[in-house]
């Protein structure tokens, strides 16, 4: 029994989200005539079951948090877009604002302290 349009396969295995056949559908539609080993399927459908339930409980998580026992699009969209930078194609988000704190590198901090430091050793010289 296939979800529509899921491509989930609940008759295949009942802990697995994800089937054989789709990863190897979804590899055919970047590259019909590549193949992928038995053992790299087994790994991607590990990686794709981590990401799915990981994405879900933090995002129940956020659903806890705003206080509620139903989660949303927003718990998820909201963890995808901060954590994994995903955006959900069809979905508005105008609530979740994209505010992402610009890491500057310590190598450059010291490099605008040292100039800054020139400059004022020059600036206290020149008087």
């Amino acid at each position: 029994m296939t979800s529509p349009g899921s491509g989930l396969d609940l008759t295949e295995s009942s802990s697995s989200l994800i089937t054989k056949r789709k990863i190897q559908e979804m590899v055919a539609q970047i590259d019909p005539s590549e193949r992928l080993e038995p053992e790299v399927e087994d790994i991607l459908l590990e990686l794709a079951d981590e990401f799915i339930e990981s994405v879900t409980q933090f995002a129940c998580r956020l659903a806890t948090h705003r206080k509620s026992s139903t989660l949303e699009v927003k718990d998820v969209q909201l963890h995808l877009e901060r954590n994994w930078n995903i955006r959900i194609p069809g979905f508005a988000s105008e609530e979740i604002r994209s505010v992402r704190k610009s890491t500057v590198p310590s190598s450059h901090t010291q490099k605008v302290t040292a100039v800054n430091n020139a400059k004022a050793s020059l600036a206290s010289s020149s008087k």
